[in-house]
């Protein structure tokens, strides 16, 4: 009788990767491409520390009592077109003033809802585009203090250029006069 060998039997050896294994080769690729740009180095740096700033501005500005009264009154918003010579406040470095003077719109310098008053010291004359550009947009101090500057030079004599975000007493907060 003839004895059959049986045939040797293959066994394949699978490697498994697991999951850890492909996210840390993934995070090591992209970490070498990153640090071998420095451009990319320092985008991504301006990049985290404008979120940083932005983070510790919503802190700094975030939640503060609203004031009750969210419209400037009919009366209080001519007063703040008035004073800006009915024409557009915003201002750029290129360019200028805006040359805007049509649908103007009374406008918080310190966003309502940041807690900004709804006063004639915390109003300025936006035309429609620049205001919604503006948005709920919290300025620094320094773009406060430029604003008043150049206010004097637009302004009628004996009319407070200063911006006030939010008044300490309540009697500094124009009252809302009937419309």
């Amino acid at each position: 009788m003839h004895e059959t060998a049986d045939p040797p039997r293959v066994t394949a050896t699978a490697s498994v990767l697991e999951p850890s294994d492909v996210y840390g080769d993934v995070v090591s690729g992209v970490l070498h491409e990153v640090l071998g740009r420095p451009w990319l180095v320092a985008l991504l740096a301006v990049l985290a520390l404008v979120k940083v700033v932005g983070v510790g501005r919503a802190v700094v500005h975030g939640r503060h009592p609203r004031d009750p009264v969210r419209r400037l009154s009919r009366t209080d918003r001519r007063v703040v077109l008035d004073r800006a010579s009915h024409r557009c406040e915003h201002h750029s470095l290129v360019e200028g003033r805006c040359r805007a003077t049509e649908d103007l719109q009374a406008d918080h310098v310190h966003p309502h809802s940041r807690g900004g008053a709804t006063a004639v010291e915390n109003g300025q004359a936006l035309c429609r585009r620049h205001n919604k550009q503006k948005s709920a947009r919290v300025p620094w101090d320094w773009q406060l203090r430029r604003l008043a500057r150049r206010r004097v030079a637009y302004s009628p004599p004996g009319v407070p250029t200063a911006v006030v975000r939010r008044p300490h007493r309540p009697s500094e907060v124009t009252s809302p006069t009937p419309a």
